[in-house]
């Protein structure tokens, strides 16, 4: 039996070394001169004792808001590199990567020197073949569906306006066949050759295109990954269309199934695996379920929570439970006046106050936009009006980032024999009420 070591390598085994560095007084222009020359997608540049990651995707961003390409690194918002230690078992670090924010790691020695990158790339390349799917194909994973393509005559500027993330990637068809992609590499090539963005994208595209057979097992993509260090893999059928593409997070997400099927059989042996994979679980489970801005729970949540009340609703004698819906008034003066980070702060501060209210069986969700539900178990309509209110004043009575807002609340308590739909329709008619008729109120249906 492989020891756990064969699985998960240390860092410093499976980083990339060399680290190409630039100053944080160099230019955009510099950075991309140093990104091209390398064959990379990233730079790094030092801010006084630390490093910041200079990627791609910020050269696009940047790119597409207009900004002056001479502008210093030091200039940018900095993205700082977290540090591990060369000695730190993969194993350990994979958590860190599960932060979307974290693409790339920083690799000490034992010197405490910066000495080497890990990113995705590099999880990937690590994983041995013998813990891989052998058997199943990409058909099997991609099924067969539509994928978008851009004909060659469309303008390149138009083309790069589509290209955000490094893992994206822009298919070209001539004809309705795939003639090119486009790439980030590619627009590194062209913003640093300063080429006519006005022309087709024929003229800048790579081609020919190397595709993988769909009857390509998931052992056979990775390594058609490694050895062109792809970022994705475009899939064709026995016609040679294209059917799908596969991004490196996508097969980490299966290796993580195959990692799970392998642990099952071995738990006693790799025991603190099992452990890390039930916990990405449960994390992802849980982030399936949750706003990211505000940390309320999302309308799936909420759903799912009014599906299962109604359910205890028949089976205990009929327990009364009520739904609130609140809106934010004027929401969009708020943003239009003061920019749309005040806007997520009022909507994070009214989050947070809201839930101060609430029991621990409430459940509070943000149902879309500026909106918010609360599902009440075992509170009746009096109860929960009572309840409303209590949320209206607490708002209406603090300033939020030094602004007043206020929240119109529709309440709804629920009627035998009525559907979830019927419920929020009710509450929604009520909240349309409250507002209709001068906001900063609560109504409560009929």
């Amino acid at each position: 039996m492989p020891k756990i070591t064969i699985f998960f390598p240390k860092a410093g085994e499976i980083a990339h070394h060399g680290v190409v560095q630039a100053s944080g007084a160099a230019s955009i222009e510099d950075a991309v001169a140093l990104m091209e020359s390398n064959n990379l997608s990233d730079v790094i540049y030092s801010i006084g004792e630390v490093h910041a990651i200079f990627t791609v995707e910020d050269l696009m961003k940047y790119r597409h808001q207009g900004r002056n390409m001479s502008a210093s690194l030091n200039e940018l918002t900095h993205r700082q590199l977290i540090y591990v230690n060369e000695g730190d078992n993969i194993l350990n670090l994979l958590p860190l990567f599960d932060d979307g924010r974290c693409r790339y790691l920083g690799v000490k020695n034992a010197a405490g020197v910066l000495d080497g990158i890990l990113s995705y790339s590099d999880v990937l390349a690590s994983v041995d073949p013998a813990v891989m799917m052998e058997r199943r194909t990409l058909a099997d994973v991609l099924g067969k569906s539509r994928v978008e393509m851009i004909d060659a005559s469309t303008k390149t500027q138009t083309v790069l306006e589509q290209l955000i993330y490094v893992e994206d990637a822009i298919l070209i068809a001539e004809n309705g066949k795939l003639a090119g992609i486009v790439t980030a590499i590619d627009v590194i090539k062209m913003i640093r050759d300063g080429v006519d963005m006005s022309l087709p994208i024929r003229n800048y595209m790579t081609q020919p295109v190397r595709t993988i057979t769909q009857r390509a097992t998931i052992k056979a993509a990775i390594e058609h990954l490694k050895e062109n260090h792809f970022k994705r893999a475009i899939v064709v059928d026995d016609h040679n269309d294209v059917i799908g593409r596969i991004t490196q997070r996508e097969l980490i997400g299966i290796t993580y199934g195959r990692w799970a099927e392998l642990m099952k059989l071995h738990a006693h042996e790799l025991g603190e695996l099992v452990q890390v994979l039930e916990s990405k679980n449960q994390k992802l489970q849980q982030e399936s379920l949750t706003d990211p801005l505000t940390g309320a729970g999302n309308r799936r949540l909420l759903n799912q929570a009014i599906e299962a009340e109604i359910g205890r609703f028949y089976r205990h004698e009929m327990t009364a439970f009520s739904v609130l819906l609140l809106d934010i008034d004027f929401f969009k003066k708020i943003n239009d006046a003061f920019g749309h980070p005040v806007g997520d702060e009022v909507l994070k501060t009214l989050s947070s106050r809201t839930k101060r209210l609430l029991r621990t069986s409430d459940v509070f969700a943000r149902w879309g936009g500026e909106e918010f539900a609360i599902l009440l178990p075992t509170a009746d309509l009096k109860a929960a009006s009572i309840l409303a209110e209590r949320i209206r004043a607490e708002i209406a009575d603090n300033l939020i980032s030094e602004h007043q807002v206020t929240v119109s609340i529709g309440v709804a308590e629920y009627q035998r024999g009525e559907s979830q739909e019927g419920l929020l329709e009710r509450v929604d008619i009520a909240l349309y009420e409250a507002k209709n008729s001068g906001r900063n109120k609560v109504v409560t249906a009929d």
